[in-house]
């Protein structure tokens, strides 16, 4: 058959295939019900491996010591299957790992056994070579103590299975489907090793290949899906709770248990990883946040607010529930809720109530909050500037309110232009409006107040039917060193240089009861 000419590379890639997800399942080791499933996947990519070496060796002193060293991850596969399955399906005792040493050592009794037996053949009363369909490898012909350790090894399988198989009781509905088929793929690498003396198949390797099915049974419960163990996760208990993400950490960082919707807010908040957030130490990842990383490190537990970097960013809270006499002694539950639609909400409320919907500026009670609650520069004192555009009833009643309306947003445009450096703009109504600056002296504030009425005089207004208007605007500037200074009385005095401004020909800036140059 020329498929067989390949049947040792074909060995080779699943083995290769085997011992990468041996390795990618090892970051999950620290996790329940992921403990030992790395170990498994390991064993298998070994004796994949072996077995190929086996085949593709030439002489017979090779194929045999391939054969040896074959056994030692095939007779503990079971072992450690049956390990991975117990902790898949419920919680591990603290004393697991002495358990599964004590079982082990008939275990090691046999593989010396098979080592040495040339000098005393208690495993092995006869030992060949095989050729089926090209393939040459060691043919065994076992002693009754041979037959009575492989027993014992099966023996494990067999209840690793029936663990599975019982555990089904209690899975979730949304879990069962794929358990049962993950229970399926489990039974035919059990079913087919303990039938396998009663078959009388020699064919070299058949025992390995038996195991596929479970190396595809442990990538798909550990890598694929991770969240189908049937122990109890923070998922389960709470996925009528989706609306929030649910984050459970050990005492250490690493992630336990995550719900989808936690999945999803962790990527927002800190980018996506590779493959799962399960297995991920969190710490690494609160450093952003040290609020909440100071909290996590004391078991403090309580909610904090996390304010987004950017205006459309993310905005979310977390909450920190230690977990007391947990099964990990020292986990902490995430309560993960993403508050951006809430917080945008209250933001366009707010903005509502400070801004001026026509202009962009502030409304004159937010502006006078903003004015009252300014903090007070060194070396620098403060101007205040009434505005008023000249003539606008003109332009109002020539060509219309929306017009007018075009010639106030035009005007507030270039006066949040000179809103740097702390300054403050609003409208106080119609179109009169108010901007507070810093400056070093009154030369300077005039100087700006004169940049101003510049800009302005300078910019044309286009509007719908190929009309344009001018616009010039005038000023009164009061300046004051006094940093107490009450907004009424500063508002008095530059509504009374104002007043002179439009009193004296318009288009001007008058600073407490005298002109600028103009």
């Amino acid at each position: 058959m020329p498929w067989m000419k390949g049947y040792p590379y074909y060995l080779l890639l699943s083995g290769t295939i085997s011992l990468y997800m041996g390795i990618f399942a090892c970051r999950f080791r620290r996790l329940p019900g992921r403990r030992y499933a790395w170990v498994l996947l390991l064993l298998i990519a070994s004796a994949l491996v072996l077995t190929a070496a086996e085949i593709m060796a030439s002489s017979f002193k090779i194929k045999l010591l391939m054969r040896n060293l074959q056994q030692l991850p095939l007779l503990f596969i079971p072992l450690f299957a049956y390990a991975a399955v117990r902790d898949y399906v419920s919680p591990l005792p603290s004393r697991f790992r002495r358990k599964l040493t004590l079982l082990s050592i008939p275990l090691v009794l046999d593989i010396a056994f098979i080592f040495t037996d040339p000098y005393h053949h208690l495993i092995r009363s006869s030992v060949g070579l095989v050729n089926t369909g090209g393939i040459i490898g060691i043919m065994v012909q076992p002693t009754l103590l041979s037959m009575a350790l492989i027993a014992y090894d099966q023996v494990f399988g067999l209840y690793a299975a029936y663990l599975f198989a019982v555990s089904l009781r209690n899975v979730p509905e949304h879990k069962l489907k794929l358990n049962v088929l993950l229970l399926l793929g489990m039974l035919i690498s059990v079913i087919s090793s303990i039938a396998l003396p009663a078959l009388k198949i020699t064919f070299t390797g058949f025992t390995v290949l038996t195991l596929l099915p479970s190396v595809a049974v442990v990538y798909f419960a550990v890598n694929r899906y991770p969240q189908l163990s049937p122990v109890p996760s923070v998922s389960d208990r709470l996925l009528g709770s989706a609306i929030e993400g649910m984050v459970l950490t050990d005492r250490n960082g690493v992630i336990l248990s995550i719900n989808e919707t936690g999945e999803k807010l962790l990527t927002r908040m800190f980018g996506p990883v590779p493959f799962h957030w399960l297995g991920l130490s969190i710490l690494s990842f609160l450093r952003q946040y040290p609020s909440i990383l100071g909290c996590y490190e004391n078991r403090q537990g309580g909610r904090i607010e996390l304010e987004p970097a950017e205006e459309e960013s993310l905005y979310c809270s977390i909450s920190l529930i230690p977990l007391e006499g947990s099964p990990e002694e020292g986990a902490m539950l995430l309560m993960i809720s993403d508050c951006s639609d809430q917080k945008r909400y209250e933001r366009e409320l707010e903005y509502q109530a400070s801004i001026d919907d026509l202009t962009g500026l502030y409304n004159r009670r937010h502006f006078l909050n903003t004015f009252n609650s300014r903090e007070h520069r060194e070396g620098e004192g403060m101007a205040m500037l009434l505005m008023d555009i000249d003539d606008f009833k003109q332009i109002n009643d020539a060509y219309g309110h929306l017009a007018g309306d075009q010639a106030l947003v035009s005007f507030s445009r270039k006066v949040l232009n000179f809103c740097k450096n702390g300054a403050i703009a609003g409208r106080l109504g119609g179109e009169e409006f108010v901007l507070c600056l810093f400056a070093r002296n009154e030369a300077e504030a005039v100087d700006k107040a004169e940049a101003i009425r510049r800009a302005v005089v300078g910019y044309t207004v286009m509007l719908e039917g190929g009309h344009s208007i001018h616009l010039t605007v005038s000023i009164g500037m009061i300046y004051t060193e006094d940093p107490d200074t009450p907004f009424e009385q500063l508002y008095r005095q530059a509504d009374e240089a104002l007043y002179l401004s439009k009193t004296n020909g318009k288009n001007k800036v008058t600073v407490g009861g005298h002109f600028s140059v103009s």
